[in-house]
């Protein structure tokens, strides 16, 4: 990643970090619940056929569930009471007949609304991750990558139980609900209103309890970014924590954070544990109240032994589902604390957007003007003020100056990983903010100090430069990049798995692979920035005469420290303070004395120090 190199606002590896809006900004819940029902209808809208037969298998079940408890009545007043056993055979293959629709419905209802629920989810990721790819730079330098990863992987798994299993559960228990009081109605109406007398105190128990679990679970969902955030920085940072043996102190950090989400947990469990228990009693004492007017009314004359218990199956079958019911709840809870974070994602525009009548960038000769350019970072410093700078198709012009001054900030404006608030970038006479970005960045090559290798094999990641290459296309620009010749040494040699970040491979190697990349690339702009600060003598050697056959007929910019390696440039710029206080060939410069001759002595002055020390000994010095 190409950033500006004096950490604007960004939130990884200290204690204190610029406010950031998008963490701050938290949906009201009530919105939330509308956009999550909005969703299922986008996203499973086009499925419909599957919703049917979803619904079918929804309403079959639930049909055979009611009509089990109607086949009780006559076989207890009737063959239990009256003793009429012939007629439990056809009872007896009716209530057969039931538990087969039941088993049926029920497992079509699960295999096909499983099977929409794991769609839908799969659509939420991949979209979430394309959401993410959009974004711009900033948006990344602004939040910890920890907890981006836990929105896309831990946010998006609790949406997943509540749409693969609780959605389910919702709409086949709801219907089994409103069955059910359909029939105890039609039964025995004084009967149904003793029996659903709990259920005002049931429905608002759900409502205190989802007002006081659903803030919890987004803390815990909040916590857990800060848990995978606390982890990812250590991993990535554990050279670091072990040259300062500084492992107490992470593990101090991460047992912290880890032991906050802990608690919150616990006070989540001791509330479900506390609410679905109490619940049940009051389900419990619906039941008693049925049993007991039943019996009255039975000794009344008024209802039959064989009503009471069909009734009482009927109510059985109402308050295991409403318990079914407050425990999807609790999902929901969950998922909507999930869902709010991974909407703020998705709320999140990219600040770098292509205008809609963005045009293709054709093949360039390489012509960049960079016009009164004035930009800042979203911290509201300015890093660049009325910056001109020029490079003719061809020409390496050389970006110089002390660390913070802006050059990497003025190198970024090329690909548009920014925009200027003044100004604007051109190439070959286009204002790069006019094409699309596609075909501006397919032509601009960039080395990075850092370099970034994935964890695949060294082919595939010189291919990344251009994923249609041949093999003997890869093998030939490793050779223009001198990298060959450590590649045919490898145990497996293009096809060894280099680690995470290439860390099976020293500095050197890592930049000849990266150098081989933006070979293969092929851009007509290139961009290097401090690509040999990192590494000895010997791998420098190489990799600037594999950067020689790189800057090859190309733009070429290039940022250094060291300006031993810049002499050779076209253009040296000089940047001091976010404006260009010098600029011309090396000669030109030193004989101004100005600047960049401060600069060049007093940088050799110190490397004459260094290499008489390390001459005394019997060292080698830096390069000359």
């Amino acid at each position: 990643m190409l950033g500006h190199g004096r950490g604007h606002g960004r939130g990884r590896g200290g204690h204190h970090r610029e406010a950031d809006p998008y963490e701050e900004k938290v949906e009201p819940l009530s919105i939330t619940d509308r956009r999550m029902l909005a969703w299922f209808a986008r996203y499973l809208g086009p499925h419909w056929p599957k919703l049917l037969l979803g619904l079918v298998g929804m309403l079959g079940g639930t049909a055979a569930a009611l009509y089990y408890p109607l086949l009780l009545k006559p076989i207890w007043d009737d063959v239990i009471g009256q003793g009429y056993m012939d007629r439990l055979p056809r009872l007896g293959g009716l209530l057969l007949a039931t538990f087969f629709a039941q088993h049926f419905f029920g497992a079509l209802r699960m295999n096909v609304m499983h099977q929409l629920g794991q769609r839908f989810v799969l659509d939420v990721r991949l979209r979430t991750y394309q959401h993410l790819l959009r974004q711009s730079l900033s948006f990344f330098e602004a939040r910890r990558t920890g907890d981006i990863m836990s929105r896309v992987s831990n946010d998006v798994n609790a949406v997943e139980d509540m749409v693969v299993h609780g959605v389910d559960t919702l709409i086949s228990d709801s219907l089994l609900v409103i069955g059910t009081m359909v029939m105890v109605f039609h039964l025995n109406w004084r009967l149904a209103l003793v029996g659903l007398a709990p259920l005002p105190i049931f429905l608002l128990g759900i409502v205190i309890f989802g007002r006081i679990i659903r803030p919890l679970y987004e803390r815990i969902r909040e916590q857990l970014g800060e848990i995978n955030s606390r982890l990812q920085e250590g991993l990535e940072g554990i050279q670091v924590v072990k040259a300062f043996n500084r492992e107490s102190h992470e593990f101090g950090r991460f047992e912290t954070d880890s032991t906050d989400y802990y608690r919150a947990n616990i006070k989540g469990i001791w509330l479900w544990s506390t609410f679905f228990p109490l619940m049940g009693f009051v389900t419990s004492v619906g039941l008693l109240l049925v049993i007991w007017f039943g019996a009255v009314q039975a000794n009344a004359g008024l209802a039959t032994g064989g009503m009471v218990v069909s009734f009482l199956a009927y109510m059985q079958r109402f308050y295991h589902p409403v318990g079914s019911l407050v425990r999807v709840h609790n999902t929901f809870n969950r998922a909507l604390a999930s869902l709010a974070r991974i909407f703020q994602v998705l709320d999140a525009e990219p600040t770098i957007e292509q205008k809609p009548d963005a045009i293709e960038l054709p093949r360039v000769a390489g012509r960049v003007a960079i016009e009164d350019v004035t930009f800042r970072y979203q911290t509201g410093e300015m890093v660049l003020q009325d910056v001109s700078v020029t490079a003719e198709p061809g020409e390496t012009v050389a970006i110089v100056g002390r660390s913070g001054a802006g050059k990497t900030s003025l190198v970024s404006l090329i690909p548009r990983f920014y925009d200027p608030l003044q100004g604007r970038v051109v190439v070959d006479g286009v204002d790069v903010r006019d094409v699309t970005l596609d075909s501006l960045r397919s032509q601009i090559g960039i080395v990075l100090q850092d370099t970034f290798l994935f964890n695949d094999t060294v082919r595939n990641n010189i291919r990344y430069g251009r994923l249609d290459a041949t093999d003997e296309e890869i093998e030939d620009v490793a050779r223009r990049a001198y990298a060959d010749e450590f590649i045919e040494e490898l145990p497996e040699k293009y096809e060894t798995v280099i680690g995470e970040r290439g860390a099976k491979l020293s500095g050197g190697q890592k930049q000849r692979i990266a150098i081989a990349r933006a070979l293969l690339a092929d851009p007509r702009i290139l961009i290097l920035d401090e690509a040999t600060s990192l590494v000895d003598t010997e791998a420098e050697q190489l990799i600037q005469r594999a950067l020689d056959n790189l800057r090859h007929n190309r733009t070429t910019f290039v940022i250094a420290h060291r300006l031993s390696t810049v002499r050779e440039a076209d253009k040296i710029v000089v940047i001091e303070g976010g404006q260009i206080v010098e600029e011309d060939s090396h000669e030109e410069l030193m004989a101004r004395n100005g600047v960049y001759a401060e600069m060049y002595n007093r940088q050799f002055r110190m490397e004459d120090v260094w290499y008489g020390e390390r001459n005394a000994l019997g060292e080698a010095g830096p390069p000359r």
